[in-house]
């Protein structure tokens, strides 16, 4: 899994890309991947964020990708590119899901037919709030590291930023949910918020939004 900030980084830079495009032929060079070739001819409508997934929203379906531990998202004029799992193909440039060590996922969502994986809170918007946190501190009996590095409680936060936070506020990461006091954790929800905004170089106010 990549975290949050890198992925904001790069829903950013294929946004610019690939949006409004239309996918005239998709090519699986790895053979899982062969029942997405039902995208050809929808449309790209937009590329938000789903937790630690990007999602590709079509005019039909929807595509999330995961893209593990080393994977990318290539853009090229290109038609071929050195381990790509799958090339995309579209009417404004051709982008290749590229993974070495073929650690990502990709989760076809077909319109009426499956539904979105359950993913945690998004600690970049405002759905994750201070309220919700002293929520999940109550309600998970977990260490502090384990909580905040759940995908299924909070999206998109792994070792590295799971390291700088609790560091920050000068806890170890053994500390069980339970015994954290509400000044505590107000200094650990506004510290999760600043160090994944300092990450991304994003003013508050824009991060606040639901557009990451």
């Amino acid at each position: 899994m990549r975290e949050l900030p890198y992925l904001v980084v790069l829903v950013r830079a294929i946004k610019e890309e690939i949006c409004y495009a239309y996918i005239e032929k998709v090519v699986a060079y790895d053979k899982q991947y062969e029942e997405l070739s039902y995208l050809e001819g929808q449309k790209i409508i937009d590329i938000p964020r789903y937790g630690f997934y990007i999602q590709f929203q079509m005019s039909i379906d929807t595509m999330l990708v995961d893209l593990g531990n080393e994977a990318s998202l290539v853009c090229t004029e290109e038609t071929e590119y050195p381990d790509a799992l799958i090339a995309f193909f579209t009417d404004k440039t051709n982008f290749f899901i590229v993974d070495p060590k073929k650690t990502t996922t990709i989760l076809p969502v077909w319109k009426d037919i499956t539904t979105m994986p359950q993913v945690g809170y998004d600690p970049l918007t405002k759905q994750f709030n201070y309220n919700i946190f002293c929520m999940l501190l109550e309600k998970y009996n977990m260490t502090i590291e384990e909580l905040i590095k759940d995908q299924t409680i909070i999206a998109g936060i792994g070792d590295q930023y799971t390291k700088e936070i609790l560091s920050r506020v000068e806890m170890e990461g053994k500390t069980k949910t339970g015994k954290i006091n509400k000044n505590k954790a107000k200094e650990v929800y506004l510290t999760i918020k600043k160090v994944l905004r300092e990450a991304i170089n994003v003013p508050d106010e824009e991060v606040e939004s639901d557009d990451f």
